[in-house]
């Protein structure tokens, strides 16, 4: 893949708004110092929002010294780069309500080590795909608008393509996705030795 900078994709989403690019996140120009507010949330939310193949991980974590006060046997720690859980893998399969996040911890009875695969904060663009890029520029450019060009037309216009966009960028991105057989039900397993 070919790689972008954080800034190459602040000025692709500046030019969306019809405005000259910067030549970086601390100069003193307005458009900058807007771009520099809005890019690591807008970015951890383009990230969390889906199941981007680029930014699963899968994970063995170890549990804490500490138990959970109650209603649980064991806490572990989410990894640092964590922006969502996509599940817990240790049952040979699919854990599902076998756990709750607090805070950053995952609580569960389920021993260690923890098998988890989750959306991480992925910020090595030289793994993003260029169709979460466009998408990502064109969020960005919906999110700078109001404070840079107080435009709602454009603004408008913006939300529109990048409904467009991440379309598409969810299309291609499924692609790359295993298809997965649905779980049993409590039914089907209930009865399947009848």
């Amino acid at each position: 893949m070919q790689y972008i900078t954080d800034l190459e994709i602040a000025n692709k989403a500046l030019a969306k708004l019809g405005l000259r690019e910067i030549s970086s996140f601390d100069s003193q120009e307005e458009a900058a110092r807007v771009a520099k507010a809005v890019y690591g949330t807008t970015r951890d939310f383009e990230l969390s929002t889906y199941q981007w193949a680029f930014a699963l991980k899968r994970m063995e974590l170890p549990a804490d010294a500490d138990a959970p006060a109650f209603g649980f046997d064991y806490q572990y720690s989410l990894p640092t780069d964590f922006l969502r859980l996509e599940g817990i893998y240790n049952q040979g399969g699919l854990d599902r309500d076998a756990y709750e996040i607090e805070g950053n911890k995952i609580l569960t009875n389920i021993e260690a080590p923890l098998r988890i695969r989750y959306i991480s904060r992925e910020v090595a663009q030289t793994k993003w795909p260029p169709y979460f890029v466009e998408a990502f520029a064109t969020r960005l450019a919906y999110e700078m608008c109001e404070r840079l060009k107080q435009d709602p037309q454009r603004k408008n216009l913006l939300m529109q393509e990048y409904q467009l966009v991440i379309a598409a960028a969810k299309r291609a991105n499924a692609i790359q996705l295993a298809i997965k057989r649905p779980l049993p039900t409590s039914w089907e397993v209930a009865h399947d030795g009848e």
